[in-house]
């Protein structure tokens, strides 16, 4: 049987792992009692391993760390502290071992440069992208190994609720602001599956208020609209907002709006997209309302500013292409700068 708590020698960032068979980890960012309550899309996407990182300091100039893809090939990204240092992929289902070694020429620059991102360059961080990943071992050949220590790693905390745009890939709008903000990111989208489910909100909650979270934002309302009556979204993101609330009081949050996608430029009237643009209606009015009562930490952006270029989306008129992905986390990262700590 396998053991019942992950090695304490790393930190299992923004993952919850699950025992499998033969001692290895599986790595979802949701809990499996949140997975299993949300939409049938968001049970399976929750278990992507995008967002995830293993990690962990050690002295050993020679690192094994063995890591499988479950569903998909998929790149894995190393870093040591903010720098990116390698990329290896994985094929699905074949067990592969990381071979990892420290940068040759981190003795050329300053400790204070090295530190300058808001991580020790001594930090580890292996990032997986788009699949659900299994964490196999990590070999050290006798050197210690462990977490990083909070003084290791940036200062700010932020959780990012969204989706498909928001789990995106490892260049994608979060992690992009994430770097140039030098943060500390918990993405949590959804691709496809961002619902508003109570057990999400609760969930999302909860984890913001146990990392202590400097600032949340909730990209809503593009997955919702092939579904679900403008009232439903209205409960669901007011519900959202109350529960978020009623554990994180004073936490600054962020709603955003559609980024800019084909119902911003449509040829002719179509139901879903008028129900996105009653959605992003819902939100102006929350966020008018918690300031009317008073709520100075809750925050409206609106996604096409973020985003107001349509020809940097791909050809689905709706997810951005690269160029749009990185012009979205600079736009971002400007605008969420100042109300971290608000």
């Amino acid at each position: 049987m396998p053991v019942c708590t992950p090695p304490s020698t790393l930190e299992f960032h923004n993952c919850h792992p699950e025992p499998r068979e033969g001692g290895v980890w599986q790595l979802p960012r949701y809990p499996a009692n949140v997975r299993h309550a949300l939409n049938e899309r968001g049970r399976m996407v929750s278990m992507d391993s995008c967002g995830v990182e293993l990690r962990f300091v050690t002295p050993a100039q020679n690192i094994r760390i063995t890591l499988t893809a479950e569903d998909a090939d998929v790149e894995v990204q190393v870093y040591r502290g903010p720098f990116l240092l390698a990329t290896h992929r994985l094929a699905r289902g074949v067990p592969t071992a990381l071979h990892l070694t420290p940068p040759e020429r981190f003795p050329e620059a300053t400790d204070a440069a090295l530190a300058s991102g808001g991580w020790s360059p001594d930090v580890w961080r292996i990032a997986p992208g788009r699949a659900a990943c299994l964490f196999h071992h990590i070999e050290t050949f006798g050197h210690p190994v462990r977490p990083p220590a909070a003084s290791e790693k940036p200062a700010i905390t932020w959780l990012a609720y969204g989706s498909s745009i928001t789990h995106s890939h490892h260049g994608g709008y979060p992690y992009h602001a994430a770097r140039l903000l030098h943060w500390n990111l918990l993405g949590k989208g959804l691709s496809g599956a961002c619902h508003i489910e109570k057990e999400a909100a609760d969930y999302l909650a909860a984890t913001a208020a146990e990392v202590k979270a400097d600032i949340v934002t909730a990209e809503l309302g593009v997955n919702m609209r092939g579904g679900y009556t403008v009232e439903e979204f209205s409960r669901r993101a007011a519900g959202f907002v109350k529960t978020m609330r009623a554990v994180n009081p004073d936490t600054p949050l962020v709603l955003i709006t559609a980024f800019t996608n084909s119902a911003h430029h449509s040829r002719a009237p179509r139901d879903d997209f008028e129900r996105l643009h009653g959605f992003d209606a819902v939100l102006r009015d929350i966020a008018s309302r918690a300031s009317a009562a008073g709520d100075s930490r809750l925050h409206l952006i609106e996604g096409a500013e973020i985003l107001p270029d349509l020809t940097l989306l791909s050809a689905d008129l709706l997810h951005p292409s690269p160029s749009g992905h990185a012009l979205m986390g600079h736009n971002l990262a400007e605008r969420l700068r100042p109300l971290a700590g608000t």
